[in-house]
């Protein structure tokens, strides 16, 4: 324990931390393994001491972030037209309908929520540029969601350094518990979102019953059919 303590005390005073920072957040909006969230955590526990800046700590993480989603977006730009084949598959078609849907209807709310589900931030950026969003307006939602990122992540690193000053591990790790928490929050919401819009789908396609036919034309077809054999009666038996 002690061993770990001193390695992260020593990277937390090392100058490159926050290009460190920075570039371990552009890789985590391409690849959602790469562990930014942690790092960035762990940092805002150490910076309730002044060092790292917390300030500097924001800015270099939120700048990553940004610069990853665009990276993410401008390599889903090129991907139009493989994306365009895989509308033609049902499942892979469903979802980027659904997506694209969502982020021309919602879409600030859409970046800002998919910026805390690792792999969902990827997928969603990917989307995005696929499905033609404007350059401007992806940046500008970006931007607010990878600002509200940083200053999360740097937060509840420096609340769990206040709460555990004697033991920064501990405040890591409940720091990593909160982060854990939101991210399947958001998820679980998401799912049920998704089962919702696909149960009320089919629901909204199945053609409507017809009842039973109007009287009024049923009084119609009736009183021609009474006219015609009015007017052209039944031969008399007998007849040749």
């Amino acid at each position: 324990m002690d061993s770990i303590l001193a390695l992260a005390e020593t990277l937390m005073a090392s100058p490159w931390l926050l290009l460190l920072v920075l570039v371990l957040a552009v890789g985590d909006s391409l690849v959602p393994m790469v562990p930014a969230e942690t790092v960035v955590l762990t940092a805002g526990t150490f910076a309730v001491t002044g060092s790292p800046s917390a300030a500097l700590l924001v800015v270099a993480a939120w700048a990553g972030a940004l610069l990853g989603d665009v990276l993410a977006h401008h390599v889903g730009r090129g991907a139009g037209p493989w994306a365009r084949r895989l509308r033609e598959r049902r499942i892979a078609g469903a979802v980027i309908g659904r997506t694209e849907a969502a982020l021309r209807t919602r879409g600030a709310v859409i970046i800002l929520g998919a910026r805390f589900v690792p792999g969902a931030r990827t997928a969603v950026n990917l989307t995005a540029g696929a499905t033609g969003m404007p350059r401007r307006t992806f940046v500008l939602f970006s931007s607010l969601a990878s600002l509200t990122w940083s200053l999360y992540y740097v937060g509840i690193g420096m609340l769990g350094g206040l709460a555990f000053a004697q033991n920064p591990l501990l405040g890591v790790a409940l720091g990593i518990g909160l982060a854990l928490a939101l991210g399947g929050a958001l998820e679980l919401v998401r799912r049920i979102r998704a089962r919702r819009a696909a149960a009320a789908g089919p629901r909204r396609a199945a053609p409507a019953r017809t009842g039973r036919a109007s009287p009024a034309g049923t009084s119609r077809v009736s009183r021609s059919d009474r006219a015609a054999r009015g007017a052209c009666p039944a031969p008399a038996r007998g007849a040749t």
